[in-house]
């Protein structure tokens, strides 16, 4: 019987810890010591706590089981770090620095970093572009002359973004990255002020005429796994009820773009942990 007892508590404790994760982090964003930084994942549309855990010289580490991969967020208190992880057995590492964010040590986070650093150092060109436009019209340069100009560097920035996005969402169509990447995307460019002020209307009106043909692109492209997430159901069904509503062919419903999960997509650039804990970043 002892035996028996105890060869079940063996493989429970096996299974616990082949499904467990460990995260391990460090930061040197000296306004984040002491603080209480928390992981977050959607579960019913809402947000829950996967664990949580004080930053003890620039330490932090969060622990915990998963059943199956999940994209979270680490938040400090209320306010997201905007920085996503894949929730996945093994060990993962994090790094949130003032000029750099990483994650990665298991495949999924490895795939996830090298994606969210392409797509970082994207948003951040338009903030290059909006400089050079500050210091044009500065220097007495027309404004109209020069925004016109900046706006065709814009337009190359967001052709980029577009193929980055169709490309990473297409090679990771039956894991967890494909559906969250895709409402990442909607997310951030449903987003009336995703970009900076003088360029916000032609850039913003450019996503919305440019999304509805992208969004029939991937559906057509997509597998049957990636069409069955639950997320990708939901909006799907409300962006196709929209497109009747433009074309009269149905009444309006009232339906809501969701969100990707965690994501909070109303800066020109993902903001670092630093700004977002109250730390001044030299220009």
């Amino acid at each position: 019987m002892n035996k028996v007892l105890y060869a079940l508590l063996s493989l429970i404790a096996f299974t616990s810890c082949a499904n467990s994760f460990n995260i391990q982090g460090t930061s040197n964003v000296s306004s984040l010591d002491g603080r209480k930084l928390y992981l977050k994942t959607d579960q019913a549309d809402s947000l829950i706590d996967l664990d949580s855990c004080d930053v003890v010289h620039g330490q932090f580490a969060f622990h915990g089981t998963v059943d199956s991969a999940k994209i979270a967020q680490v938040f400090m208190d209320d306010i997201n770090l905007q920085f996503p992880v894949v929730i996945e057995k093994g060990d993962i590492t994090v790094k949130l620095d003032n000029t750099q964010q990483r994650v990665g040590g298991t495949p999924l986070n490895d795939k996830l970093n090298d994606f969210w650093t392409k797509f970082t150092q994207l948003r951040n060109q338009y903030a290059e572009i909006d400089h050079e436009e500050s210091a044009d019209i500065m220097n007495g340069h027309d404004e109209e002359t020069v925004n016109a100009r900046l706006i065709k560097k814009a337009l190359n920035v967001y052709a980029k973004g577009d193929k980055l996005f169709t490309k990473f969402i297409t090679e990771n169509f039956d894991n967890v990255l494909g559906p969250w990447c895709f409402l990442t995307r909607i997310s951030y460019e449903t987003t009336p002020n995703a970009y900076p002020i003088w360029m916000n209307d032609y850039m913003y009106a450019n996503a919305i005429n440019q999304l509805p043909a992208w969004v029939e692109y991937i559906m057509t492209k997509a597998t049957d796994t990636f069409k069955q997430n639950s997320r990708i159901k939901a909006f799907y069904a409300d962006f196709q009820q929209a497109q009747k509503e433009m074309n009269g062919l149905a009444e309006p419903a009232g339906a809501v773009i969701p969100d990707a999960a965690g994501t909070t997509p109303n800066a020109a650039a993902p903001p670092t942990p630093a700004q977002m804990a109250g730390d001044s970043i030299p220009e």
